[in-house]
């Protein structure tokens, strides 16, 4: 499982899309296309990870690593604007396109490479009160 802080710039997410990726042998991909889904709201979130950008910082056969940001817009940058935590799910594309956020379109997106469940903590969405009642009070019938 994936944990991110939410609302936080440069968090580094580990992921391992390389088993997947051997079904695509001979296919050069670009660039990857994250899909962040809230499992409260169902509100969706696409980023695109690629070396020239500076986001996809290790891409090996054991683990990739991309470098996300929570806390602004800017999906072919790598950012996502996340200000809910809570639980998410997320799916992993492999496309030959650098622009594209769009998982549908066939022409670029060549397949889905791995998906799971990840955790955004921050805030809490609300707390308890503290109540304190004095104890020098003197209460009659």
């Amino acid at each position: 499982m994936v944990t991110l802080q939410t609302n936080t710039a440069s968090q580094t997410m580990y992921v391992t899309p390389f088993q997947r990726k051997k079904d695509f042998a001979g296919e050069t991909f670009a660039s990857y296309l994250l899909q962040i889904q809230s499992l409260q709201s169902d509100k969706k979130y696409y980023a695109i990870f690629r070396s020239a950008n500076g986001t996809l910082q290790q891409d090996n056969e054991r683990y990739s690593e991309f470098l996300i940001n929570t806390n602004s817009s800017g999906s072919a940058v790598g950012s996502v604007q996340i200000t809910e935590s809570g639980q998410y799910s997320y799916i992993i594309y492999g496309q030959s396109s650098v622009t594209n956020i769009d998982p549908n379109r066939t022409q670029d997106v060549w397949g889905e490479l791995e998906r799971g469940l990840m955790t955004f903590t921050g805030e809490d969405a609300w707390s308890m009160p503290s109540i304190t009642i004095p104890d020098n009070v003197v209460y009659y019938e």
